[in-house]
């Protein structure tokens, strides 16, 4: 056994150096291929940037460039950056150069899933409407990644036809997917939200209907902002689904008008106090006759969330401060702190003590600043 040990020992010693060798010349090797993908990089950008300058689009470009992933990231870097003459000319680019082809032919091989991926989420990048109906069959891929990329690519292309089968999309796959595909149908604008209300509208008649998707949808329909969605939020915001009318309170912030206001009323009475607190800040955002008197009451709400919006609210609407003062001096503790946490963060409080350290302070600034004193 003793004898041994010396072998295993020197055995032992020289795996560690080979290791060790393998180790150094492996990191050797890789900085080397980054180097010479840098420079690469540098000479694609060089180029094309060239090509731009000089509204220039050869007619001999190296075959090798569109099958080469580095010269789609440079691509896409400076379509991302130009608009306009410059963005059509680095579209003409990529078609002359053979790079939507390339991308496409790279798209529907299964192997290596790495390169497949990256040449999915630069043909989202850079495609063309010819590219179109190939990103519309990615959506039926088996990948969430694929399925993501193919999205955005439709989105940037705003393909507005394809609204319906995404959001149908959006109904089977996890949450976190669904999310994604939400995120990349915002940016299309309001050109998106006739077709998102269409979907909805026809979703919630449906007997297996995705009542998560349908917020999700309502969702989209808030971020994009656009008043003609106003009387699908409505319809949702009378439905008995409390989630629906939570997202729709939500979104009738920036998309609601004076038609809004009374439904709106009504919802700062709803069981659910989600629906409250959203009610809440919409009105603020919208206005009207009757808002504050009305939002005052909410000051008064059993749930902080509620009592806080409200306040916040009231902060922004004519006649508003008035209301929170008065709430300083009322019989509820709850009311007065948020008041006053509202009246601190508008800066009313501050105005006021500043008034009475300049000596042009009225009544009620001496009670506001003597309010600030004793909290």
């Amino acid at each position: 056994m003793l004898s041994s040990l010396p072998s295993v020992l020197g055995f032992t010693a020289a795996a560690t150096v080979a290791l060790t060798v393998i180790l150094v010349v492996t990191k050797l090797v890789h900085r080397e291929i980054q180097r010479w993908q840098g420079v690469r990089s540098a000479h694609y950008l060089a180029a094309i940037g060239e090509m731009l300058s000089r509204r220039m689009v050869p007619q001999n470009i190296p075959r090798s460039w569109a099958t080469d992933p580095i010269f789609w990231d440079a691509l896409a870097e400076y379509r991302l950056l130009v608009t306009g003459a410059d963005r059509e000319h680095v579209d003409r680019l990529a078609t002359q150069a053979g790079v939507h082809r390339a991308l496409v032919d790279r798209s529907r091989r299964r192997f290596p899933s790495g390169r497949r991926l990256r040449a999915v989420a630069r043909l989202a990048d850079l495609a063309t409407p010819l590219q179109r109906q190939h990103l519309r069959s990615l959506l039926d891929d088996g990948s969430p990644q694929i399925r993501t990329h193919a999205v955005r690519g439709l989105a940037r292309l705003k393909d507005i036809d394809s609204i319906p089968r995404i959001l149908d999309l959006a109904r089977r796959v996890e949450p976190w997917e669904a999310a994604r595909i939400a995120d990349s149908l915002i940016p299309m604008g309001m050109p998106a939200s006739q077709a998102v209300c269409a979907w909805v509208e026809e979703e919630m008649r449906r007997p297996d209907c995705s009542e998560e998707t349908v917020a999700l949808a309502v969702r989209i329909l808030g971020s994009i902002g656009d008043p003609e969605a106003e009387p699908t939020l409505l319809e949702l915001l009378k439905s008995p689904n409390p989630e629906w009318r939570v997202t729709a309170a939500s979104a009738l912030e920036r998309t609601g008008g004076p038609n809004a206001i009374e439904p709106l009323l009504e919802a700062i009475d709803d069981h659910a106090w989600q629906v409250r607190a959203r009610a809440a800040i919409s009105l603020g955002a919208i206005g009207g006759p009757g808002v504050a008197r009305a939002l005052a009451g909410l000051l008064y709400d059993p749930v902080w969330w509620v009592r806080q919006n409200a306040a916040s609210a009231l902060a922004d609407l004519p006649g508003g401060t008035d209301h929170l003062i008065a709430a300083l001096d009322g019989p509820d503790p709850y009311a007065a702190d948020s008041a006053l946490n509202q009246l601190t963060i508008s800066g009313v409080l501050a105005q006021a003590a500043e008034r009475v350290r300049s000596g042009v302070a009225s009544e009620r600034d001496r009670r506001l600043a003597a309010v600030a004193a004793s909290t």
